[in-house]
């Protein structure tokens, strides 16, 4: 599921985002710090995965049949779960790395918050995922994949302060979270069909007799 989510947020970003500009998985490093990109990118970096509550089915199994109607299997609830992607945007070097000056770097950062700004924009106009970027299991699933940036009704962000454990300096990133549904599997380990049902009559009293012997006891009303 995880490789369909990153396979289909990458075909909406390549949508999104200029022509020319880059999508990487990989955690930011350091050394990208240093080194003059030869085309913007963006790093996706998926640091987060937890169950989302906002949007979650009703408790119970539902049957799943075939063609002709009969009962082949039941299926549990999807679920839905939050990831978490941490968005950086490089576009060249900081200013003094490499010989980098003032001017440069400055431009650098105006081209990385301008990608920044075009997710946002996208985020905001965009409530689900398009069927046409959707991979693997969640093209398959038919259900809706949310996505948002930098959402605060969804609770405290994941990310506290990512920059001393990657390495580099701290810069402009966003949030971007993908709530994507889990479908279980269908059980088919099912109970055989009932075939023939036996209704043992014999063994109940005749009332009509259970009258009869109630009568014949001596005045007490009880049954045998």
């Amino acid at each position: 599921m995880l490789r369909d989510a990153d396979l289909s947020l990458a075909s909406w970003l390549e949508s999104s985002l200029p022509p020319g500009t880059g999508v990487r998985f990989d955690a930011p490093r350091a050394r990208w710090q240093e080194q003059v990109p030869e085309a913007p990118f963006v790093s996706v970096f998926l640091c987060d995965i937890r169950k989302d509550g906002q949007h979650q089915p009703s408790s119970g199994w539902s049957d799943v049949r075939d063609g002709d109607g009969r009962l082949v299997g039941r299926q549990s609830p999807h679920r839905y779960h939050r990831l978490s992607y941490l968005v950086t945007a490089w576009a060249g070097a900081a200013v003094g790395e490499r010989g980098a000056s003032a001017a440069t770097a400055t431009a650098s950062v105006f081209e990385e918050h301008e990608l920044l700004g075009v997710l946002i924009n996208a985020c905001v106009s965009t409530e689900t995922l398009g069927e046409d970027h959707l991979r693997g299991s969640l093209a398959e699933a038919g259900l809706p994949v949310f996505v948002r940036c930098g959402d605060g009704d969804s609770g405290p962000s994941p990310v506290t302060d990512p920059w001393p454990g990657l390495g580099i300096a701290p810069r402009a990133h966003l949030v971007l979270e993908l709530v994507v549904p889990v479908v279980p599997p269908v059980a088919k380990d099912l109970a055989a069909p009932v075939r023939e049902v036996v209704l043992r009559t014999h063994q109940l009293p005749d009332p009509v007799q259970a009258v009869e012997t109630v009568r014949r006891r001596d005045g007490r009303r009880e049954l045998p």
